[in-house]
């Protein structure tokens, strides 16, 4: 009897560590806080500011870019080394300062944020519903 009660308790224990495990590793996971452009109204000739705050403790991160999502073939490096428009290096700030070309479209866009391994490929998250993404954000603009 004592034997069955020490297996269940012992059983009870994994499961609660599993549990505790599992979560501690969706919250130790890299997340964009915030993504933002500055000003928020842009018209060509304008020059932006594109940031995004990172948030990654085990700093998986090491690159992160932005593309129009219409057309992807333009990537803009954004910098976390301390050099200008850049406050502070390594602080998870990363920000560029672009200037939107004089023949860019008038619209509505989608940039897209998205964070990068120290080998190229994009950063994969565990979302809460436990499906798995890349990490990126989007941000919806609009060239007046």
């Amino acid at each position: 009897m004592k034997l069955i009660k020490l297996c269940s308790l012992l059983l009870i224990l994994m499961l609660f560590a599993v549990i505790l495990l599992s979560c501690r590793t969706i919250a130790g996971q890299p997340q964009i806080l915030k993504a933002s452009i500055v000003p928020s109204e842009i018209k060509p000739g304008d020059k932006v500011l594109i940031e995004a705050v990172v948030k990654d403790r085990h700093h998986i991160v090491r690159k992160v870019e932005c593309t129009v999502k219409e057309d992807p073939r333009a990537k803009i490096r954004l910098n976390d080394n301390g050099m200008e428009p850049d406050k502070k290096a390594n602080d998870g700030v990363w920000c560029v300062a672009v200037e939107v070309p004089d023949e860019a479209p008038k619209g509505k866009f989608n940039l897209e944020i998205t964070a990068y391994r120290k080998d190229g490929e994009p950063v994969f998250v565990r979302t809460k519903s436990g499906e798995i993404e890349v990490l990126k954000e989007t941000l919806a603009i609009e060239i007046k």
